[in-house]
């Protein structure tokens, strides 16, 4: 959801230093795509439904407005699809894309879909009962409740997800002061701050607020540093004992977590747990939950993809005899060869590298290629 990663490779720099787009350059744009995509959707097997999985702890979904257009309007119609369904169920129809989310499960094909039947799972409940919604299904984001991208929208702005509501808010929506220049983990909405003001108590694990009330945030959250340490040792102690801090801050406003690994703060007396589970928010204390697991799953699994069908083309060369190996590695010279020439002509001429340009090179190579490869029909 990150405006600031839209960024294209035909976008007209004025600055004739940057005119020129390196090989390097495209190739690193298109890793950096790859490596999100990968993210999201690495740890997925999108020629299966998630159905049998029941409610996962996390998945990439999608919301199909052509199936339910009555979502558009009405979120109680809302209904969530899995990857695989995206591809083989709802090809060509308008999907709103939800990132991920978590303890969901698949409603491709159920009663939300009419007559319509998954391809994939053809046995299913009539309702999963236990899947919850928010206005992202209906193609709507953060509390201006506009689309995203949004057309009537020229502001460029970044998106963050909150990870309680999983809505997803403008920077400039929040209500504070974004932290561009300091790192954090995760976001908490100033919604869902009100909503569980239990986390009002761990003010100092939060980014310090750049506002009028930061000096007396710093205050509170100094003595909320000291009770967390004392927190820390009294749970080695007794786990029964409440290690929440006794500070509670005032200001219900929007937080953002320093570090990952800031759940494990969170008491688990069985008092704080009861008001978890009343709360629903049990998933906090799941190691599991967070996005940052999920990607670093994805990423895994795509480089252990990565890494076989680099074992297999290295197989495969390995198998040729030295007639087939040598063509093959000419053949790469070749191309490598022709694309040099071809990006020469944008830097002697001071021209942007566009990535059609890059498509259409190696469409022409191709062509070539084939032509070069056909047994003539006559003599010349």
């Amino acid at each position: 959801m990150s405006e600031e990663n839209n960024t294209t490779l035909n976008e007209t720099v004025e600055d004739p230093e940057q005119s020129i787009v390196t090989l390097g350059e495209v190739l690193q744009s298109e890793q950096e795509m790859i490596d999100d995509v990968n993210a999201v959707l690495g740890a997925i097997d999108d020629k299966k439904c998630t159905y049998s999985e029941g409610y996962m702890k996390r998945q990439a979904l999608y919301s199909c407005l052509t199936c339910i257009p009555e979502a558009k309007s009405d979120i109680t119609k809302a209904a969530g699809v899995c990857l695989g369904c995206c591809f083989h169920c709802h090809e060509g129809h308008e999907l709103v894309e939800l990132y991920t989310k978590r303890n969901f499960r698949c409603d491709c094909g159920n009663t939300k879909f009419a007559n319509k039947s998954c391809k994939l799972e053809t046995t299913k409940t009539d309702a999963n009962e236990f899947n919850e919604y928010n206005q992202n299904f209906c193609g709507t984001y953060c509390s201006c409740n506009r689309p995203y991208p949004d057309p009537e929208d020229s502001v460029e702005d970044e998106m963050i997800q909150c990870i309680l509501c999983e809505d997803w808010y403008h920077t400039r929506h929040l209500g504070v002061e974004f932290p561009r220049n300091v790192s954090y983990a995760e976001m908490c909405c100033e919604s869902c701050i009100k909503q569980h003001p239990f986390l009002l108590y761990y003010g100092a694990l939060c980014v310090k607020a750049a506002d009028p009330n930061a000096e007396a945030e710093s205050k509170e959250d100094e003595k909320d540093d000291n009770e967390v340490d004392v927190a820390q040792t009294d749970e080695k102690t007794d786990k029964e004992t409440c290690t929440k801090p006794k500070d509670k801050s005032g200001l219900v406003t929007t937080k953002f977590w320093t570090d990952i690994e800031w759940r494990k703060q969170l008491c688990t007396c069985p008092e704080c747990i009861q008001i978890y589970e009343e709360e629903k928010v049990m998933f906090l204390l799941d190691p599991q939950d967070t996005v940052h697991v999920y990607e670093e799953k994805g990423k895994a699994k795509a480089r252990e993809f990565e890494e076989k069908q680099q074992e297999n083309g290295m197989k495969f060369l390995n198998s040729l005899s030295r007639v087939p190996l040598m063509e093959a590695l000419a053949g790469y010279n070749d191309m490598k060869q022709h694309l040099i020439e071809y990006l020469k002509k944008f830097a002697e001429n001071k021209k942007v590298v566009r990535e059609e340009d890059i498509h259409e090179f190696f469409s022409n190579y191709d062509a070539k290629k084939k032509q070069k490869s056909e047994v003539p029909h006559f003599c010349g």
